[in-house]
């Protein structure tokens, strides 16, 4: 079976476009997966190898490149353990990776939320489950809320 690589970049794209416009900004797909790899790369630090495993068995292809991208084995997931911890991770990934000037018009809360139910689209609610077990209260919280949209 060949791979075929413009099936994944008109899936990545189509799933951009939506973010973006579930974001409120839909001209800006730039932006938006830079949004979408700091939500995906902070997740990724807080959860076990193995719970990282599972959720990129999950996701499509053109998801699992952008979580993998620069991704550097530990042994412990990061000790993120508020909610402020968590988006100020968020926050700094997006300056790391180019993006802090745009004015969202919505909270980095607002934000993680919107990229996390739009990624429910291909993780499971047991995935999510998951994860969230692994998750201290407040960001617990967080991920759960992101579900209930």
């Amino acid at each position: 079976m060949a791979i075929n690589f413009e099936k994944f970049a008109q899936e990545g794209n189509e799933f951009l476009s939506r973010l973006a416009t579930s974001l409120g900004h839909p001209e800006e797909k730039g932006r938006t997966g830079i949004i979408m790899r700091s939500v995906m790369h902070t997740l990724r630090e807080r959860i076990t190898m193995g719970e990282s495993l599972n959720l990129l068995a999950q996701l499509p292809m053109f998801l699992k490149g952008i979580y993998v991208d620069n991704w550097k084995y530990q042994e412990k997931p990061a000790n993120i353990k508020k909610k402020e911890e968590f988006l100020d991770a968020v926050k700094n990934h997006q300056a790391q990776y180019g993006e802090q000037d745009f004015d969202w018009e919505k909270s980095t809360e607002d934000i993680v939320k919107i990229v996390l139910r739009e990624l429910s689209t291909y993780v499971s609610r047991g995935e999510f489950e998951d994860i969230m077990a692994q998750m201290p209260q407040p960001i617990k919280e967080l991920i759960h809320e992101s579900l209930e949209i």
